[in-house]
């Protein structure tokens, strides 16, 4: 197995670091990967990389190879396939325990984590860094991120600037938030600050629009040796000033300066300082490095020069329309999109791959999360083995029971989390990961009920390697360290302490299940659509809205999607929002990795990966070198399809006219052949063009290319498709309001098709029919459930069928007396009591309302002889939060997702039942009971999602029901 080329232009770079690192990935993704030989249905191998991840925050690093072994141990009994090491800021109080970053001591503690982890067979990651982006007390101000500042001065004519060319160093207006994170005398002095030197100097005659390069004649002193002509001059100077961010949350040894991402050489003495320390190998997998919250970074002090050797013309006489007014608005915008574009080739070249090359020397993979970056992420994205996407916030999933969770909702962003799994399709790298579960709610009320939508919503988007967002380091727990222990200021919490620990292998082998299917085989996406970068560089705010700095550079690419994809001016968004909707499956592209496909009569490929059709969403502007090729794929055979019209321009202002007549040439070419059956279609060469709307044409056109659509998404199912060896499969999830109950076809012929439920790890064949020629599936599935389907092009599977829970209409509910029985939890165990009905803890008195932990519902009942022979399904109905069931002394399953369902089969007896549930709920109601006894003492620092703890509404715990016997047909 490949591991890539990372293609720049038509041009395959670093060969030798991919075969020097092609068996990393292929050992933990080994063909075992593919179906099993018993009867077809059996789940592929569970990798290490099949099983999730966590983050894993060491506070201050203060660790010990005590309390490392028995966290690994704990991880690895729960199912974690690996641990992402990041050292984070200090608990306060607990200083004397710190290791300093990358010292003796701190390195010792990882070759105790990665020797431990080694014998447990889980995977270790570690940032590239302390805290997040790179940076530390070894970069000096000179290498630090860097900030335009500008100044202005008037002359009139005869007249000479009686001030230096000079300006002051503006503050960091957010330094005052390491202030929160450690005591101020913990952080290491800076070096004094340079004064920003000048980039360039320009004057610029107001009403002729004239300008003079100023810049040699600026003395060293800052006297300017110029005497101002004739007219009004504007003179505007372009300093390289410094950000002056500090790394993120980083902890002792690692607080410093964050570096100059567009400066090869700062970047170098980061990774050189890291490299020097940690050596190579060591055990670690891969080097992580965590989103771009890079702030006001918009320059760098080779930015004028990078500007001429990149984009071909002289940036200095353009500067006024940049930081002015001044010229025409079309000017100008075509100036900024060069800017923006020249500052994202840097981000690349000077960053992401050399940091890549770099670490392929040491023997480590790269996961990098893109998002952030002034770049086109797609480009950033693909210049890791490993991309990585995020999912973080509220978002609204309208599966009824389901809550939103703290913070402002968002609709779930599947078309920005696209981007990274898109880049491993387009560039043939198995894994697409996930940072998961950040800010899903309030700290301490995440539950395990709200994490299995939020990663079917990954898993639907192409995502197949979730790391949690996460686990805190914590000492043993003492009067020192008292419960909840440590934890980070942003996260789900998922550590020992919490409540849902001991249900949470549940929800990692469900994860397990999936991802050693979604692993296995390759993509199935067969349309390539084009993302127009140029449409938002050529924007004033460069695509991101409103808040937008008034010049805004290096516009900043985010997690959210807003405004630069949700709102894209071309409409990409809703285009490809149409086609997810609609089934169809698609990579998105950057101009950068679509120079790498060439065209057949069977569509594109580039070596890594093969589409069907290439779709370009009415970009308005677009580079000529990616108009020759898509001429080029028609030509040769391809189909290229146009949403709206065909590009309007070019962007860009260097050689205008010429590439401006070219790219008329091109437009021309490819409609001048039209096809005189078939509106809006043209030859070209071997291949054809269409352009087309977005509705029935649209679908017309890339059915007629050779895609492939999922009908089943018409349910309201989100789709998600690959290929194995001997057919597809289909992950199928419902995050709808309402049940999905129906025959569906397939996209493609199917000789048989089994169906799997990674849920209740059942397996078996689906029910199928012919209508004509297509393949029908019969599919139920309740919100909140999925499954995977399996098909095989001509296999004629010999197995029994999928188990099924069809409610025939017959019910009965199981009313109290119920004994509850409080077993494990505090802050102390409440009584054993009776119930004549269910109701929540929170209604039982002070004590139930505090208590957070599990307590065992038992309820005895009878049954007839012809009840007896049914089969039953137990719906519980509201469970707050999980719920281990047993029945007459035979442990059934645990209730943990949405819809609380459990297959009980036959397993009633006749006359007296006894059923056992130990109902779990969340940790929050004992946090909220200690911060209002004055008796939370967290020890580190701590950002509310929205409301502090003492202020928190108790939450509604226990078994909630109601409870109910549903009998169903198989």
């Amino acid at each position: 197995m490949r591991r890539r080329d990372i293609l720049r232009g038509t041009v395959a770079l670093g060969a030798s670091a991919v075969a020097s690192r092609a068996t990393s990935v292929a050992a933990a993704l080994s063909a075992e990967t593919v179906p099993g030989t018993g009867d077809g249905l059996d789940w592929p191998r569970f990798a290490r990389e099949a099983r999730p991840w966590t983050r894993w925050w060491w506070l201050g690093s203060a660790v010990t190879e005590t309390g490392l072994a028995r966290h690994l141990e704990r991880f690895q009994q729960v199912g974690f396939g690996g641990v992402e090491i990041q050292p984070i800021y200090e608990a306060q109080g607990y200083e004397e325990h710190d290791l300093a970053y990358l010292g003796r001591d701190w390195l010792a503690a990882l070759d105790a984590t990665t020797r431990h982890a080694r014998q447990l067979d889980l995977g270790v990651d570690l940032t590239t860094g302390s805290g997040w982006t790179f940076g530390g007390p070894w970069i000096k101000p000179e290498q630090s991120a860097g900030k335009v500042v500008v100044e202005h001065w008037e002359l009139g004519h005869g007249e000479r600037l009686g001030v230096p060319v000079r300006t002051t160093q503006p503050p960091h207006p957010g330094l005052v938030d390491e202030e929160k994170l450690a005591r101020p005398d913990l952080r290491p002095p800076m070096d004094p600050l340079p004064e920003p030197p000048l980039a360039a100097l320009v004057a610029r005659e107001a009403d002729s629009g004239d300008t003079v390069d100023l810049t040699a004649r600026v003395h060293e002193d800052g006297t300017l040796d110029w005497t101002a002509p004739a007219g009004s001059w504007e003179l505007t100077g372009v300093f390289s000033g410094l950000v002056l961010k500090r790394v993120e949350r980083a902890g002792p040894g690692g607080k410093g300066l964050m570096v100059d991402y567009f400066d090869g050489a700062a970047v170098r003495h980061h990774l050189d300082h890291f490299g020097e320390a940690i050596g190579s190998g060591r055990g670690i997998r891969a080097l992580f490095h965590d989103s771009f919250e890079l702030e006001a970074t918009d320059w760098t002090h080779r930015a004028v020069a990078e500007f001429a050797r990149l984009r071909g013309y002289d940036l200095v006489p353009h500067l006024p329309e940049v930081f002015t007014d001044a010229g025409t608005p079309e000017v100008r915008s075509r100036v900024l999109s060069d800017v923006r574009e020249t500052l994202a080739d840097l981000f690349l070249e000077q960053f992401a791959e050399p940091w890549d090359a770099w670490s392929a020397e040491r023997g480590w993979l790269t996961r990098n999360q893109a998002h952030g970056s002034p770049a086109n992420l797609l480009d950033i994205y693909g210049a890791a083995d490993i991309p990585e996407t995020e999912y973080a916030g509220a978002e609204l999933i309208p599966i009824p029971g389901l809550r939103q969770g703290a913070g402002t909702a968002n609709a779930p962003k599947s078309l920005v989390w696209r981007f990274a799994s898109s880049s491993a399709h387009v560039l043939g790298k198995p894994l697409a990961s996930a940072e998961t579960l950040t800010w899903r709610d309030e700290h301490f009320h995440v539950a395990l009920s709200q994490a299995k939508p939020t990663v079917d919503l990954l898993f639907a988007a192409g995502i197949n390697h979730l790391v949690f967002h996460g686990t805190a380091y914590s000492p043993e727990e003492t009067r020192d360290i008292p419960w909840p222990g440590f934890s980070f200021y942003a996260a789900a919490e998922l550590q020992p302490a919490n409540t849902l620990w001991g249900d949470l292998s549940e929800l990692n082998d469900y994860i397990t299940r999936c991802q050693s299917v979604l692993q296995s085989g390759e993509h199935g996406n067969d349309i390539l659509v084009h993302f127009p970068q140029h449409d938002l560089w050529a924007l004033p705010d460069g695509g991101v809205g409103d808040g937008a700095e008034d010049i805004e550079l290096s516009p900043d690419y985010k997690w959210e999607g807003t405004d630069w994809m949700y709102g894209h001016p071309s409409g990409a968004g809703d285009i490809a929002a149409g086609l997810e909707a609609r089934g169809w499956q698609f990579d998105w592209v950057s101009d950068r990795q679509l120079a790498g496909f060439r065209g057949s009569a069977d569509g594109v490929s580039n070596g890594h990966s093969r589409y069907a059709v290439v779709l370009v969403p009415n970009a308005r502007l677009i580079p000529l070198e990616t108009a020759r090729r898509l001429r080029d794929l028609a030509a040769a055979g391809a189909t290229v399809v146009f949403v709206g019209e065909l590009p309007e321009d070019v962007p860009g202002l260097a050689e205008l006219d010429r590439r401006r007549a070219e790219f008329k040439r091109i437009a021309a070419e490819l409609c001048e052949r039209r096809d005189p059956s078939h509106r809006g279609r043209f030859r070209v060469g071997r291949g054809r063009v269409v352009v087309t709307g977005r509705g029935s044409g649209l679908d017309a056109a890339l059915a007629a290319a050779g895609a492939v659509r999922e009908p089943v998404a018409d349910s309201g199912l989100r789709v998600l498709r690959r290929r194995h060896a001997e057919g597809s499969h289909l992950f199928l999830t419902n995050v709808t309001a309402e049940p999905v109950d129906g025959w569906w076809p397939l996209g493609s012929h199917a000789a048989s098709v089994g169906v799997l439920d990674p849920l209740r790890d059942t397996r078996g064949l689906a029910q199928t029919r012919r209508d004509r020629a297509a393949v029908e599936v019969r599919l139920r599935l309740e919100p909140g459930e999925s499954r995977i389907l399996r098909t095989f092009t001509t296999r004629a599977l010999s197995a029994a069928p999928a188990p099924t829970s069809v409610p025939t209409g017959r019910e009965r509910e199981l009313t109290g007396p119920w004994t509850l029985a409080f077993r494990e939890g505090g802050p102390e165990l409440p009584p054993t009591r009776t119930l004549d009905k269910l109701v929540s803890w929170t209604e039982l008195g002070d004590q139930e309302t505090e208590f957070s932990g599990t307590a065992r519902y038992t309820l005895r009942f009878s049954a007839t002889d012809t009840e007896r022979a049914r089969d039953w399904l137990l719906d519980l109905g509201d469970v707050r939060e999980s719920a281990r069931v047993r029945l007459n002394g035979r442990d059934v399953a645990t209730a943990w997702a949405l819809p609380f369902h459990v297959p009980l089969g036959r397993a009633l007896r006749e006359g007296e039942n006894v059923l056992e549930l130990d109902v779990t709920n969340l940790a929050a109601n004992r946090v909220r009971a200690l911060a209002r006894r004055g008796e939370l003492d967290l020890h580190h620092y701590m950002q509310w999602r929205s409301t502090p703890p003492q202020d928190w509404d108790p939450m509604p715990s226990g078994l909630l029901g109601p409870v109910r016997l549903v009998e169903v047909g198989r």
